[in-house]
């Protein structure tokens, strides 16, 4: 017999994984769940449906939408659309911290360390093309080339209509790292979700740039929706945290569900003073240190199959040794 948890955790395509319903039945009690089953609807559909007055389903609906479990839609009210969704939306609200201490994070982990990222390495062999999409550091460049929509993200960042600032999900659950946690934007109907929640906080248009400037500083990928248009969100990860870049660098999917930007790092040699800050400051291990004829040091040399034109290696190169040169068309970026 299915019970409600079931059925719901049947949206998300694990209705047989305790782990999973272990995070629901964390977020959701016993009176939320009937509701969550029978959404969308707005709160006056709901208390039809369930005999229950408005008057007390309005405080339930609230506090699901606090806590990231559903969002509102033209229909009222809706569960996460897909679990990528409900685990971002609540792991990046460090509000829940004082409900729950590490119980939400710790299962959001113990979930995924065990089936989440299995299931996404294998789901990104079924995509028709990469989900998401690097998109490189504004100063990494020798000089700022002609971008395309999409990929300038300062530019990006100027025609939003509203900035949000959250904490990093991935990195809150995992701790791998000690690089900042709150880094991830959230734009125009990102930013309104995150603002009336209360889980992010608004920032101006220069405070953006230099949240984006702080996390490339940190070894920090910027990552979006791969598409040409900007979307909602500007990710800022690390392979080893990242619910998606952590599984598909493990199981070498991640060519499948990451497209590289349109440019690569290049090396150069005469300035290049050795120092390897770049081979560790390389998300995906594409920078080794190499003999060059004619050279006393070791100089840095890209793998260009390595390279995803990320320019966290030239963020960070003190002797701007390392710059990143287009190497594909505007036109690789349409789908």
């Amino acid at each position: 017999m299915n019970d409600d948890y079931t059925i719901l955790a049947g949206l998300y395509g694990y209705k047989d994984s305790d782990r999973f319903k272990k995070i629901l039945k964390i977020l959701i009690n016993e009176e939320q769940i009937k509701l969550i089953n029978f959404m969308p609807a707005t709160v006056e559909e709901l208390a039809q449906k369930t005999n229950v007055s408005p008057e007390a389903i309005k405080p339930m609906v609230d506090d699901l939408f606090n806590k990231g479990v559903i969002f509102e839609s033209s229909k009222g009210y809706r569960p996460a659309r897909h679990i990528f969704q409900l685990h971002d939306s609540t792991g990046s609200d460090s509000r829940s911290d004082k409900i729950w201490g590490r119980k939400l994070l710790d299962a959001w982990m113990d979930f995924s360390e065990n089936e989440l990222f299995r299931d996404t390495a294998k789901w990104v062999l079924n995509f028709p093309r990469p989900f998401s999409r690097v998109v490189p550091a504004m100063s990494s460049f020798a000089r700022k080339p002609d971008l395309a929509e999409g990929e300038d993200l300062e530019s990006v960042i100027d025609h939003a209509t509203r900035i949000a600032v959250v904490q990093c999900p991935c990195r809150r659950m995992a701790q791998k790292c000690d690089r900042p946690i709150e880094v991830c934007l959230q734009l125009n109907k990102g930013a309104e979700y995150a603002i009336k929640r209360g889980s992010g906080k608004e920032v101006s248009i220069q405070d953006a740039k230099k949240i984006l400037h702080t996390a490339s500083e940190a070894g920090l990928v910027h990552t979006v929706e791969n598409v040409p248009q900007a979307g909602t969100y500007i990710c800022n990860c690390c392979p080893d945290c990242c619910v998606l870049l952590y599984p598909w660098l493990t199981y070498g999917n991640l060519d499948k569900g990451l497209a590289r930007s349109r440019f690569e790092a290049k090396v150069d040699e005469e300035s290049c003073s050795g120092c390897q800050d770049c081979v560790e400051q390389c998300p995906f291990s594409a920078i080794e240190m190499t003999k060059v004829p004619g050279q006393k040091k070791l100089k840095a040399k890209v793998n260009p199959d390595k390279c995803y034109g990320c320019g966290c290696c030239a963020v960070n190169c003190l002797t701007e040794s390392i710059k990143l040169h287009e190497v594909r068309p505007p036109e690789y970026l349409a789908v």
